[in-house]
């Protein structure tokens, strides 16, 4: 009987062997799994084609020379209605008349493009709040240029530009989104020192010293120059803010977004 058992022991003993040795050349045949990576998309078309058509406007906004609003007032009924007549009578276009046919066209495409941009972002995992403000953007800058106020245009158009660099982060960008977020913090000082409206330059001011706190360390050694410029002009800038005169604060902006150009080229990684 003690015979009997460890013959079938040993049998057990093989057979448990034998499948566990077939398990593992089973595992070892079996191809590896790669571990999945996410791997961001490229930057859209239509994104992009909608960044320069807002630089296109304010492009064009900036060309524009605009009456001072005395001198439109002293203009007679007679002389408005002489120079409807003249108008109609020779359609010779003025400088500022094609600015705002280019304007009006830019802003048409982007319409468009935003149309088949919106459910390319909503896949990438865009937010309701980011797809609404950008919607909401486009439509306010689509009213206010039918009033033809170069100002207003710029100040507009620089604040669709705000969610650019957001959208940008839902796919794969050569250069840094935060030089954006920067050159929008410049604009907006720029244009809006021309209205003084202070309360809202001064945020500006902070939202841009909070951005480069977060964007200088991720610098490489290459764009130390261009980083240094950038801090100083910042300083020129708050000088200026501090004084509230708006010929200066345009010029310290001016001179920032310089700086910004600057910083874009030497953020770049090299190929």
């Amino acid at each position: 009987m003690r015979k009997y058992s460890k013959i079938v022991c040993a049998i057990f003993i093989f057979l448990l062997l034998f499948n566990l040795s077939g398990c593992k050349n089973k595992q070892q045949n079996k191809p590896q799994k790669k571990p999945q990576t996410s791997q961001k998309t490229e930057v859209p078309k239509e994104l992009s084609k909608i960044e320069k058509n807002i630089e296109k406007i304010i492009k064009e906004a900036q060309k524009i020379k605009e009456k001072p609003q005395s001198d439109q007032e002293k203009q007679s009924d007679k002389e408005k209605k002489d120079k409807k007549e003249e108008d109609k009578k020779s359609p010779k276009k003025t400088p500022e008349d094609k600015s705002w046919e280019e304007i009006n066209k830019a802003i048409k495409d982007i319409h468009t493009d935003w149309n088949s941009l919106t459910p390319l972002v909503t896949k990438e995992g865009a937010k309701l709040n980011l797809i609404n403000s950008m919607s909401a953007a486009i439509n306010d800058l689509t009213i206010i240029a039918n009033k033809k106020s170069k100002i207003d245009v710029l100040i507009y158009a620089n604040n669709m530009y705000k969610y650019i660099p957001d959208l940008e982060d839902l796919f794969q960008t050569e250069a840094p989104t935060d030089i954006k977020r920067l050159k929008f913090y410049a604009q907006d000082i720029a244009f809006k020192s021309e209205v003084q409206k202070w309360e809202e330059i001064s945020k500006d001011l902070i939202d841009i010293n909070s951005v480069w706190q977060t964007f200088k360390p991720k610098l490489p050694k290459e764009a130390k120059n261009s980083a240094d410029k950038f801090e100083a002009g910042i300083t020129e800038l708050q000088k200026a803010i501090k004084s509230q005169n708006k010929v200066l604060t345009k010029i310290k902006a001016e001179v920032l977004l310089q700086n910004i150009k600057s910083l874009e080229k030497n953020a770049k990684p090299k190929k």
